[in-house]
């Protein structure tokens, strides 16, 4: 890592060596063609000769009916709350439901649940707003037409007849389910017919890995990682804080094995090794950069170092001393070391879909007795069950035209390459899309299913944890669940909560160790908890690691990269968003505009170079290219697929021999958000009518000898002379101070601070601005509390969940593609992603979340001319919307640039996604200013609660949204009067400090620094 006492940040490969400050007004003008002083006029007098008329008018009638029978326990105006289960990230989370007078208004983690342990990820914060898509199906369709349910589930039967006469095929193809219930319909079914399969596929496959366990261990099973165990933790191109398998769960282990405070301190060593710069890889102790076809050398480098040391002999050829870089290989023996000290202690993660690779990682585990400690087999994972060789041989079967009847679940025409030709081979194609997608458009029949928030449902997220999902209102779509459809089809026309209570009593209440309790109480207290452990069922016992399938993948011949021939050709990264994953959240406006955490781009997906590659091809950020492939797949089966056209981003950290594409971009029916935001005559629209936001790169995966890939092609980039602003917001809000401004005999100092272990038990970042004279004595109440944040950047991984649960919780609108270009993003709380180059040519990477700092002496407060903006008596800096005149003084004044502005009235039209405004939070109007409150409304509602019980309001009973959802505890609220809160320890702590704390403008929000493990501490 960087030297901590010399480090120069930079937000963008633009900023970097800039040390002044931002412009005031950062962005010109846009120009609008034809729009001149007459037509703008023109506008204007039409708009208010329309108000007027519109003034003039009836209003129209609306029927306000009440609620006459109240629902039992419920009581009007109170929240309640309901378990249940969030499959929106694919890792099932548990998730309670805030609910008040019968709709759910927000989504939180279960804090009792032992996945997630409270946190949850920012996709599923996202999902309630889905419920709320007013363009999901209501109701079947059979040839692209409204039909009866009874009418397509005859059709379907019908079908299902003639192919048990005729003795033809059915396949089922779904992503992963884990739900028994579920999988037993599906079973049942599938026994009924001639010759019928249920096939699970994952877009973000995990299938090599779990086929390498079946080589290397006998069981195909996906192993549960304990983060929290492991001392030294390396990771080959896999994102487990970001987008890999189960984030929320990964995120609150990696926690646990850093805790700097501890006593004594415990410090994992967390080594990285990918070729794109990853959530994950941000917060690395020690970053290597390694191609994609470097992986696997790179891991039989490391399994034959590890072999060494513990006296094992090595199956198989010698390596060749040319298959590793000298750097790399250097770097491999030093994690070779350090994992060989910690033995039992160790994890080493592969997330390449690559058989081989993640034989050798089985192999190198066992080594290192990390197998029942850090890896466990025993209750393995459920959550990406998907096989690729199995997908691949029913595509073989659709395009050779054997499969007579197709039922589909998920998007699979979209997620997969060439799958989209091939589903069209069926003979009769049935799907259960809830919305209009690229796999509906080509289905015979449509049956919708419901939103997971409105259904009832299980899972087994991993073996002997079983979840429930239950409805949190009545359906506002007419759809049903996949299990209530198969059973349909099967006969059984009972309704879905008493197939999943009969499932349960026959399947799973004989596991329960309480076996007198009638099955009905047991069933309740479940649904009531949303989660129940059951001892597993009977299994094939894990051997130990077979040596012939470990000399295989050690003779396995290496792949190749772009050859140094082709100048141009670059190896091509596909990777996962935080938010869009696999397009999975592409309908869904939180998400589009959440920036991304690395990149902080929004509403776009991008060609990502190293700042050297762009040098070399003379390209910048913006330039639109053309990705074609230069390297065609081998495979006779997979067409090459059509060219892309993106926009360039120059990406820090990454690799020069690689180009790196999101994935879930270029979704059918994005237009949809052509008029998000405010509509002006300078507004630009988010999309064009027709178009997609973003380009589709899923074409680009490769299905080639039973294997999803990623990370196989080469292409090549061609300008084509075209600009595309980007919406991004990683140079917004600038926190630059110039140097002339800096305290008497004092420095600027950094707004994030990064350091060692070592140094952060004896240094101090107060850096000695924090104590002032002060002219005016203190005017709080300390009989009341004093509300304040302490934010642990050593935990905070930049997930940016806090981000979409300030959304949920505040009502923030979206404000579209062209506002966010503007700079006038309207999120409460952003994350700063800072670099720093290191001394060995890569960069360090430190997350900081920025809210209002609720200042003792704020800034804002001085300048309001009509005291819109004010100090409560509990230490808020409060906002009276209703005061507020729009000077924008305050949002001039305010150094940490948190404050928004409301330059419209941000559209809310959509009368069903209304229904996920909070109404405890006030809809801003136009004209005003807005900004974090820290959660006021939850710090009324706990008083108000405590008042009710008859007790004080302890430390913990109010927590803000953004503290509640992060999946790590980097944040923390309380009083900061209580000398024995939680937030007043960590404020008092030696790494705590206050961000532009030289200004005296005594923020109630302090951060501790980022602490890193880096070489030099030792292993």
């Amino acid at each position: 890592m960087t030297n901590p006492g010399n480090t120069k940040w930079f937000r963008s490969p633009e900023t970097r060596g800039d040390t002044g400050c931002a412009p005031e007004f950062p962005v010109a003008p846009v120009p609008q063609p034809g729009m001149d002083r007459r037509s703008f006029l023109r506008l204007t007098g039409f708009s208010f000769a329309a108000a007027g008329a519109a003034a003039c008018s009836r209003a129209v009638p609306s029927l306000a009916l009440p609620q006459v029978t109240a629902d039992e326990h419920v009581v009007p105006g109170r929240d309640y709350w309901i378990a249940s289960t969030s499959w929106a990230d694919g890792s099932g989370s548990g998730v309670l439901v805030r609910c008040l007078d019968g709709r759910p208004l927000k989504l939180e983690g279960n804090p009792d649940h032992p996945l997630n342990q409270g946190g949850l990820t920012a996709s599923c914060q996202a999902s309630l707003l889905s419920l709320y898509d007013d363009r999901r199906f209501d109701g079947p369709q059979r040839a692209g037409a409204p039909g009866t349910w009874d009418d397509v589930d005859g059709a379907l039967r019908a079908e299902l007849e003639r192919i048990r006469s005729d003795g033809g095929r059915v396949r089922v193809l779904t992503p992963t389910l884990t739900g028994p219930s579920t999988l037993a319909r599906i079973a049942t079914l599938l026994d009924s017919v001639p010759d019928g399969r249920h096939v699970m596929y994952d877009a973000l496959s995990c299938s090599a890995l779990l086929d390498a366990q079946r080589s290397a261990h006998g069981v195909r099973v996906l192993p549960r990682y304990d983060l929290a165990r492991a001392d030294v933790l390396a990771v080959f191109d896999a994102d487990p804080l970001g987008t890999w398998i189960s984030p929320a769960e990964y995120s609150a282990g990696y926690r646990a094995s850093r805790q700097p405070d501890a006593s004594p301190p415990r410090m994992s060593r967390h080594w990285q090794f990918e070729a794109r710069l990853s959530l994950t890889g941000s917060r690395a102790d020690q970053r290597v950069l390694v191609a994609p076809w470097e992986t696997r050398p790179a891991l039989t480098r490391l399994a034959r170092a590890v072999a060494e040391r513990s006296g094992t002999p090595v199956p198989g050829p010698a390596q060749a001393a040319t298959d590793v870089r000298p750097e790399l290989h250097d770097a491999l023996d030093s994690l070779a070391t350090e994992l060989w000290a910690h033995r039992g202690a160790g994890l080493v993660l592969c997330g390449r879909n690559d058989h081989h690779a993640q034989v050798l990682v089985c192999w190198i585990n066992e080594l290192l007795g990390n197998v029942g400690n850090t890896v466990l087999l025993d209750t393995p994972s459920q959550q990406r069950r998907g096989d690729d060789r199995a997908l691949a041989a029913l595509r073989d079967e659709l395009l050779a035209g054997d499969v007579d009847l197709l039922i589909t679940s998920g998007n699979p025409a979209y997620e997969l390459p060439g799958l989209a030709q091939a589903l069209g081979q069926a003979g009769t194609l049935a799907c259960t899309s809830a919305q209009p997608d690229e796999t509906s458009a080509l289905a015979d029949l449509v049956f919708p299913e419901s939103h997971e928030l409105e259904r009832w449902d299980d899972s087994e997220p991993h073996a002997g944890l079983f979840a429930t999902t239950q409805p949190t209102l009545p359906p506002l779509r007419d759809g049903r669940t996949l299990r209530a459809s198969f059973a349909r089809w099967a006969g059984d026309a009972r309704d879905d909560r008493t197939l999943l209570r009969d499932a349960w009593e026959r399947d799973l209440a004989p596991r329960r160790q309480a076996a007198d309790e009638p099955f009905g109480v047991w069933f309740d207290r479940v649904l009531e908890r949303g989660w129940v452990s059951l001892p597993g069922a009977p299994s094939t016992a894990a051997r130990a690691c077979d040596a012939a399938a470990v000399a295989t993948a050690l003779a396995a011949p290496r792949e190749t990269g772009p050859q140094p021939a082709g100048a141009d050709g670059l190896g091509l990264v596909l990777y996962p968003k935080v938010g869009l994953l696999d397009g999975r959240g592409a309908h869904n406006p939180w998400l589009q505009e959440l920036p991304d955490p690395i990149s902080k781009v929004t509403w776009d997906n991008h060609a990502d170079l190293s700042p050297a590659t762009a040098d070399r091809l003379g390209l910048r950020t913006g330039d639109v290219v053309r990705v074609t492939i230069a390297a065609p797949s081998d495979s006779a089966q997979a067409a090459v697929p059509a060219p892309i056209e993106l926009p360039v981003l120059v990406q820090p950290g990454q690799d020069d021999r690689v180009v790196a594409i999101a994935l879930g971009y270029g979704r059918m029916g994005t237009d949809r958000f052509t008029d998000v935001g405010p509509q002006w005559f300078e507004g630009r629209p988010t999309v064009a009518p027709g178009a997609t936001v973003g380009s589709n790169a899923a074409p680009f995966l490769t299905l080639d000898d039973g294997v999803l890939g990623t990370d196989r092609r080469v292409v090549r980039l061609t300008p084509t002379g075209e600009q595309r602003l980007l919406a991004t917001t990683q140079d917004h809000h600038s926190l630059a101070v110039p140097e002339h401004l800096a305290p008497k005999g004092g420095e600027v100092r950094d707004a994030v601070h990064l350091t060692t272990l070592d140094a952060a038990t004896v240094a101090s970042h107060a850096g000695g601005h924090d104590s002032h004279a002060e002219l005016w004595s203190d005017d709080f109440d300390h009989g009341l509390p004093h509300w304040g944040l302490a934010v642990d950047l050593t935990a905070c991984t930049g997930c940016s969940a806090c981000v979409v649960s300030c959304q949920a919780e505040n009502n923030v609108p979206v404000v579209g593609r062209d506002e966010v270009q503007r700079h006038r993003e309207m999120s409460w709380i952003r994350i700063d992603r800072y670099y720093a180059d290191r001394d060995d040519g890569g960069v360090d990477v430190v997350h900081q979340p920025m809210m209002c700092q609720h200042c003792g002496h704020a800034p804002c407060e001085t300048v309001c001319p009509v005291l819109a903006t004010m100090h409560s008596s509990e230490g808020l800096n409060t906002q009276v919307y209703n005061r507020c005149v729009g000077t924008r003084y305050c949002a001039n004044n305010c150094p940490y640039k948190t404050r928004r502005f409301n330059w419209f009235e941000y559209s809310r039209e959509d009368r069903l996604q209304n229904m996920a405004l909070n109404p405890d939070v006030t809809i801003r109007s136009r004209g005003v200013m807005e900004k974090c409150s820290m959660c006021v409304q939850r710090i009324q509602a706990g008083k108000a609660e405590a008042r009710r019980r008859g007790v004080a309001l302890a430390d913990g009973d109010v927590q803000t949204a953004c503290q509640q959802s992060c999946p790590t505890r980097a944040i923390v609220f309380g009083d900061l009067h209580d000398p024995e809160s939680a937030v007043s320890k960590l404020a008092a702590k030696s790494r705590a400090y206050s961000v532009l704390g030289e200004l005296n403008v005594q923020p109630s929000v302090r951060y501790l620094a980022d602490v890193r493990n880096p070489a030099t501490e030792g292993a």
